[in-house]
């Protein structure tokens, strides 16, 4: 038992302390940063309200938030209890790495030759690439889907947006971006040492990939907190604004499906989901369901299951998921 909590702690510690996580206490600090000087300097509100604004009382202890605690706290045990059994990135890499081998089209050690700088950045740009995409990818699937919108519903739900809402998402779709996980790193790493051969290895700052260091460092935090930082509309057709991603949690309905991007913005103008950040206040939810939906954590849990199971029995078509994906493309 004592061994077990040992775990435990150690595994919410190493959410605040390891840099490799998103919600490492040197990202938390730059967010902040970032977000004071923004209210300061773009906004022209004065050092103490913009403190004030962005360690708001009002959002951090709001029951939403409260609930944010309460779902980072169970996921965190779940997955420590869970990461046994879930298959890891070298099983996936093993795997597609034999079968490679038995392919005559590309030979084995194709670019061995190319050296080392080159390896590390090819290998950098297409994991940071293929990541976003396959991220994209799967929120996307989330919305249109109905049964998986049942499960992303619990993330969407949040009333109010805090760092930690980050980890408010139900296990179910945890589980399937731990999969997603596992692929990306196994392709990306079978794939480029079939290729390059051992040279193979991700550029990095202290053993961090630096593309997470740049995403991370530069405020990705922000994207769930109620500090609505804009880019200027070009850079915005390009990378994901936190106001964007700020405009995908909103409950309006003209704002639904939009903005289903992580770090890159251009999957969502390939598709016609692409929005621009918006100059107003949006609220966060998913409409007259949030309510019903966020009763009790426990319903929160046990709702998309109860979905499911209705689904099943009626042994036809669900009502429509609430969001739907418009193909009109806002520019």
């Amino acid at each position: 038992m004592i061994e077990w909590f040992d775990i435990i702690s150690s595994e919410l510690a190493s959410q605040f302390l390891n840099p490799k996580k998103r919600l490492f206490l040197g990202y938390l600090l730059s967010a902040s940063i970032i977000a004071i000087l923004w209210l300061c300097l773009i906004k022209r509100h004065a050092f103490g309200s913009s403190i004030r604004a962005v360690f708001d009382r009002r959002i951090w202890f709001s029951r939403s938030s409260r609930h944010d605690v309460i779902c980072f706290m169970v996921n965190r045990v779940l997955f420590t209890w869970l990461r046994p059994v879930l298959v890891t990135q070298l099983a996936v890499a093993t795997l597609l790495f034999q079968l490679l081998h038995h392919q005559t089209l590309v030979p084995v050690g194709l670019f061995e030759d190319a050296g080392y700088l080159v390896a590390a950045i090819s290998f950098t740009l297409f994991f940071f690439l293929f990541d976003d995409f396959t991220r994209f990818a799967v929120h996307l699937a989330l919305h249109r889907v109905p049964v998986l919108w049942a499960f992303h519903k619990f993330h969407h739900s949040a009333e109010t947006l805090t760092p930690l809402t980050v980890t408010r998402t139900h296990p179910i779709e945890g589980l399937l971006f731990t999969a997603r996980s596992a692929v990306v790193q196994g392709v990306s790493i079978a794939g480029f040492v079939f290729l390059f051969g051992n040279q193979v290895d991700l550029l990095t700052i202290f053993g961090v990939n630096i593309f997470v260091i740049i995403f991370h460092g530069l405020g990705s935090n922000l994207r769930h907190s109620h500090i609505s930082i804009r880019y200027p509309a070009f850079i915005e057709r390009f990378l994901m604004s936190p106001a964007q991603h700020q405009l995908h949690h909103s409950e309006a309905e003209r704002h639904f499906d939009r903005n289903f991007g992580v770090a890159l913005s251009v999957w969502d103008r390939m598709i016609g989901s692409f929005h621009h950040s918006v100059d107003e206040k949006v609220s966060f939810g998913i409409g007259r369901e949030t309510a019903a939906f966020t009763r009790s954590v426990w319903s929160m849990y046990w709702s998309p299951f109860r979905f499911l199971f209705r689904r099943i029995m009626r042994g036809r078509n669900a009502p429509a998921a609430r969001r739907r994906f418009h193909q009109t493309n806002t520019v």
